[in-house]
């Protein structure tokens, strides 16, 4: 690898069997686990967080629905009212939802937030899929707050089924973010020639929740290339600072550029082709960014080729840094290894930042 893309790549789970490393430090802001307010059928009326369910059932989830409708396929909405009692000073916070059977779609105070999965009658299931979905904080309140989920299944189990998280969760890793990265990226799966070139309009790409995968915001099932955008701001004070680039975990492959050029790219991980690597969205991204290439109004664009299953920048922390808070990062793997944690692996890590 050579030092022209030295990325403090990083964080192999897999290769320490049953350890389990997370990029993100989870706080929980509300439990969503407990009852529900639950009815078959479909309204749209339904997500609008003024529309009166009083007469609806009460259910418990994570539960399979059969447990109180048995054998019933088709359409049904979930209800809950919930609080937050300390809203964090970030862009965004992450809603659980653990796995749904098959396809839902999500609305916080009568936005929505995501889909996974195609309704009827373009049906596609996502029931193999973990819900997760960001959701801007200037969305929620500290009281009155509605989420509804709107659910179809095609057959067996149905509804909110299992789920390790079942709530709302703020990233403790993105606080530590000098510049916050998280939140609206422009996105495209068409590629309109010289993506990279800040000049090239972008007036024509969606808009993408950054870190959340694609298949969660409408592109269910789709594998291959799509690109990021996102224009930023340096302060001045950070101008003369060495600056790292933090991008969390993207699947499968990505080229990054920043106003235009190559920063990195995991394609160039140790020599291996792009398609001999197949471990690679296990890995957390961080890029050193060249001193001569930040300005005050920046962009960094982005190629992200997904080979099967999720797809995108699907895990943070996303933003900028200091050097001093990526020797924060050194320490914090250092305790991990001093208490048994990940081994040689670590070790050579530490050494790549030394």
């Amino acid at each position: 690898m050579t030092t022209k893309y030295l990325i403090g790549y990083l964080f192999l789970m897999l290769a320490f069997g049953s350890l389990e490393l997370k990029a993100s430090d989870w706080k929980t802001l509300v439990d969503l686990r407990g009852n529900w307010s639950f009815t078959v059928g479909d309204d749209p009326a339904w997500a609008n967080p003024n529309y009166a369910v009083d007469d609806w059932d009460q259910v418990i989830a994570p539960r399979q629905w059969e447990h109180y409708y048995e054998g019933y396929n088709g359409f049904a909405w979930y209800r809950k009212n919930f609080g937050v009692a300390s809203l964090p000073q970030t862009e965004m916070v992450s809603l659980f939802l653990g796995y749904i059977d098959d396809v839902d779609e999500v609305f916080i105070n009568g936005r929505k937030v995501g889909q996974s999965g195609s309704f009827p009658p373009n049906f596609e299931t996502a029931y193999n899929q973990e819900r997760h979905y960001l959701v801007p904080v200037k969305w929620l309140k500290r009281e009155g707050n509605v989420i509804a989920i709107r659910v179809f299944d095609e057959g067996r189990e149905g509804g909110l089924i299992r789920a390790g998280k079942l709530g709302f969760y703020y990233d403790l890793d993105q606080s530590l973010m000098t510049v916050d990265l998280s939140g609206k990226w422009k996105f495209s799966t068409r590629d309109f020639g010289n993506m990279h070139n800040p000049q090239t309009d972008d007036e024509q790409w969606d808009e993408i929740f950054v870190p959340m995968a694609w298949e969660n915001q409408g592109y269910s099932g789709y594998d291959g290339h799509a690109w990021y955008r996102k224009r930023f701001i340096i302060p001045n004070d950070l101008r003369n600072e060495k600056l790292y680039l933090v991008l969390g975990r993207i699947d499968d492959f990505e080229e990054v550029y920043l106003n235009g050029k190559k920063i990195g790219g995991v394609e160039d991980l140790d020599g291996y082709s792009r398609f001999q690597r197949n471990d690679s969205y296990q890995l957390f991204r961080i890029y050193p960014i060249p001193a001569d290439v930040l300005r005050t109004k920046n962009m960094i664009s982005i190629e992200v080729e997904d080979i099967f299953a999720d797809g995108g920048i699907y895990e943070g922390p996303v933003g900028i840094v200091k050097e001093g808070i990526m020797n924060e990062l050194k320490d914090r793997m250092r305790w991990e290894e001093d208490n048994g944690g990940w081994k040689s692996f670590v070790r050579d890590l530490i050494r790549l930042f030394d």
